[in-house]
């Protein structure tokens, strides 16, 4: 006898890879205080972690006859998502590539994609039962990119401060990957109020 198949719990699925992201996004705090190359290992691993349960959220999208959220709208956020944690390990690789440690700007600037990125896992959580406080994150996480934004422009006007050529144009690389994370945040919270508005 066929056994009947369980049914795809989408909003299980987003809050496990806004978990990984979370995670990854943690090790790159602890990372930017101390550059151990077993936890830049561990970053690396948590981002393929990472694709892979964006990949299996795609297939189950692929596979479903009904979703419970737009299918676009969850290809997409599950895209954002993947995109946050992916320049949480690009920052770790250009940091090993140019051989230079993380400086002040860059540890507060992962301070505060950390902090999205657990606002982004809390509107997770909160998207099948509670969408109003799942609007209150959402808000916050775009108040959040801001901040970041901010921090990442006094990090280039102090870097351009400096004489060593070089060593600006290898810091100026690693900021932008948070000038970019945090689009993708914002992004996120933009796709999570339109489906707040279509539900």
């Amino acid at each position: 006898m066929l056994r009947k198949k369980e049914k795809v719990n989408f909003y299980t699925l987003l809050i496990q890879q806004a978990q990984c992201t979370v995670d990854g996004v943690k090790l790159l705090c602890a990372y930017c205080a101390n550059p151990d190359e077993a936890c830049g290992d561990q970053i690396k691993e948590l981002e393929m972690l990472g694709d892979r349960k964006r990949s299996h959220l795609i297939a189950e999208i692929n596979n479903s006859f009904i979703t419970p959220i737009d299918r676009e709208d969850l290809f997409r956020l599950s895209g954002t998502i993947d995109d946050v944690l992916d320049y949480a390990w690009y920052t770790v690789k250009e940091l090993r590539i140019y051989h230079i440690d993380p400086d002040r700007a860059i540890g507060d600037m992962a301070a505060l994609l950390l902090e999205m990125a657990e606002s982004l896992r809390d509107c997770m959580r909160m998207l099948e039962h509670n969408p109003a406080q799942c609007n209150v994150h959402a808000v916050q996480v775009k108040k959040l990119e801001n901040r970041l934004n901010a921090r990442f422009h006094q990090a280039m006007n102090d870097l351009f401060e400096q004489e060593d050529l070089r060593a600006i144009l290898k810091y100026r690389e690693v900021y932008a990957h948070f000038n970019h994370a945090s689009d993708k945040g914002d992004h996120a919270a933009d796709i999570l109020l339109d489906i707040l508005v279509k539900s």
